[in-house]
């Protein structure tokens, strides 16, 4: 596949944050609850709770947002849905199935357990997109290499033949161990583009995409 940057016979996508929108319905939720006067029952019950600055924390961190993380407190305080749920970030989709019509192979690496994963995949009908879905349960994890490193002998695929696209410092660093190229994301929290920025930028990767539109330009090299 021709890229802005050039040919990779493999793409190896980040999950949450990069194709799949798991974080922004906490974040709604999160900011409808800094609000003084929350309106919906979760938001009034989240303010209540008393774990705002917790979860403000977590999210602008300087380690990458971890979904489980969040997901974990919430559950405990039985906050285990959202009004909106968490589905591929717009225009994903359709990026995915340019690619894989193109020929383009493609793997997913996760951080959170295979299962979890697949059923979202199956749920959206995007799994076959795949030849290889890897999760946090399987092996070392982020930022490990040993995770792409089997993904490549899988491929039989070289490391200078290989994309790495993630949000989060653990998927560059990730990428920087295994020797492939890398491109940053940085609309996993639309409300700190700053944030992601700041955080992608110093592994220096070939570009970093703010919004689904540029990171179409820069995988379909247009």
């Amino acid at each position: 596949m021709i890229t802005s940057f050039g040919s990779f016979d493999l793409i190896v996508f980040d999950w949450d944050g990069t194709l799949f929108d798991s974080v922004s319905p906490i974040i709604d939720l999160l900011l409808e609850a800094k609000k003084e006067q929350p309106e919906s029952s979760q938001a009034v019950a989240l303010k209540d709770s008393g774990m705002v600055p917790v979860l403000e924390q977590i999210i602008t961190a300087d380690h990458a947002v971890q979904v489980n993380d969040l997901k974990m407190l919430l559950n405990l305080e039985g906050f285990t849905s959202f009004g909106k749920p968490a589905t591929l970030y717009g225009g994903v989709a359709e990026l995915l199935n340019t690619l894989w019509e193109s020929g383009q192979k493609m793997a997913v690496v996760a951080g959170r357990a295979q299962a979890e994963v697949l059923a979202e995949m199956r749920e959206l009908n995007i799994d076959h997109y795949f030849f290889s879905v890897v999760g946090s349960d399987q092996g070392p994890v982020k930022p490990n290499p040993a995770i792409i490193h089997a993904i490549l002998a899988l491929a039989e695929c070289v490391p200078n033949r290989a994309l790495m696209v993630g949000d989060s410092a653990m998927d560059m660093e990730m990428a920087t161990l295994a020797r492939v190229s890398m491109l940053g994301t940085a609309y996993v929290t639309r409300d700190h583009e700053e944030y992601c920025l700041k955080r992608l930028q110093p592994w220096q990767p070939l570009a970093i995409a703010e919004t689904v539109e540029e990171l179409n330009q820069f995988l379909l090299g247009q």
